[in-house]
């Protein structure tokens, strides 16, 4: 079921499971801020929009072998911010990849 998102979480905001086994441990919680500055070559995305496939569901319901890591994988986005050694992207540009852990607001 859908629900509200709390006040709280007016910033960046991570979609977050404790648990596997049910699509109702599934949660919008707020972002931690970026911790290290961006190293080089590394990029800093606002996520638009993130691929969901059958990996994801299987991942939240504890149905795929091992450990898949976190849903969310391609994504469609904005270039926030770039490293050092970044020439080919700039601040503002469309972006269209694969990233860890995707279903983020950063």
């Amino acid at each position: 079921r859908l629900s509200q998102l709390a006040p709280s979480a007016a910033g960046p905001v991570q979609l977050y499971f404790d648990a596997r086994g049910v699509v109702s441990n599934l949660h919008v919680i707020s972002q931690r801020p970026l911790a290290d500055p961006l190293g080089s070559g590394q990029v800093e995305l606002h996520v638009h929009c993130v691929g969901l496939n059958f990996r994801d569901v299987l991942n939240v319901l504890g149905a795929y072998p091992g450990d898949p890591g976190p849903p969310g994988g391609d994504c469609a986005a904005h270039v926030a911010a770039t490293g050092g050694g970044v020439g080919h992207l700039s601040v503002g540009d469309a972006a269209l990849g694969h990233g860890l852990a995707a279903l983020a607001s950063v």
